[in-house]
């Protein structure tokens, strides 16, 4: 009998249009209202997700930022993981010799690097290479609203951030060309200690090693009492990976990478067929 769901969301729960479906919604309240815990496991920060649980009325437990940190139904930080600040100098170092985009998730908020136009462009083009029914405006007008909540910072002033009082969750970049992430991914998983993970072939994310999704989910999961048995997790990225070898009831959406598809136990619906949702109905259907 399932007592836990654990969704992603870009990709996952949220479509194209960048919604939460009716049918999904639908699914989870009723999940909920049988006695299932819902919660949303995703690469975004808390103060990305909420605006999506205000909007939807959707009161749920968050694993945000890969699982560096959970939240309770209150938004209430219960669990923390940073990144040690030797390990981060060393992981920012790698980067900026083969890239000039740099996000950093801090406990003072998420700092970036500069966009150039063609950074931009950029990272447009990769939004719409895995998201092909988004519309190139959406995006556009997706990817602004995002940076205009980041804090911009010249890369000369990096040894200054990494020497302050924060605490360091995550590190994203992103490059045009895959053979050069590939290389990146491999220098910095030697550095030892870290989750090296993407959301594409063309970015990375870097988190502590026990800052992973499945990870955190498993602890979160052992402290309610509920064993791995009774877990459902839904997702459709190298992200979500730890999630699926970490729970068996695991459930790849139609338009998942194909790597989380091998490994996955179901494949539900795309993200804007209401795959979370009918996941979900299919299990409540048979418990």
């Amino acid at each position: 009998m399932i007592k836990l769901i654990a969704s992603d969301m870009d990709g996952t729960l949220i479509n194209s249009s960048h919604q939460i479906s009716s049918g999904n919604l639908s699914a989870i309240r009723r999940a909920q209202e049988s006695g299932i815990e819902f919660a949303i496991a995703t690469g975004r920060d808390y103060s990305m997700v909420k605006p999506f649980l205000d909007k939807y009325e959707l009161k749920c437990e968050a694993i945000v930022m890969n699982g560096a940190e959970y939240r309770d139904c209150n938004g209430e930080v219960i669990e923390s993981i940073g990144i040690e600040k030797s390990k981060v100098k060393a992981v920012i170092e790698e980067i900026l010799k083969e890239s000039s985009i740099v996000d950093i998730y801090t406990s003072e908020g998420i700092f970036t690097t500069k966009y150039s136009k063609e950074d931009f462009d950029n990272a447009v083009n990769r939004i719409k290479e895995f998201n092909k029914e988004m519309t190139k405006d959406n995006i556009i007008k997706l990817l602004t609203e995002i940076r205009e909540k980041m804090i911009e910072f010249d890369i000369e002033d990096i040894d200054k951030i990494i020497s302050s009082e924060m605490v360091f969750y995550k590190i994203i970049t992103s490059h045009k060309d895959k053979e050069t992430i590939r290389d990146l991914k491999e220098k910095i998983n030697k550095i030892g200690g870290l989750a090296v993970a993407s959301t594409s072939e063309y970015d990375i994310e870097v988190n502590d090693i026990q800052a992973q999704k499945g990870l955190i989910l498993a602890k979160v999961a052992e402290m309610k009492g509920i064993e791995k048995d009774e877990v459902m997790v839904l997702g459709d990225s190298f992200n979500d990976y730890s999630m699926f070898t970490e729970f068996k009831n695991s459930y790849a959406m139609k338009n998942a990478m194909d790597e989380i598809k091998k490994i996955a136990t179901y494949i539900t619906e795309t993200n804007n067929n209401d795959g979370v949702g009918k996941a979900i109905e299919k299990v409540l259907n048979m418990q």
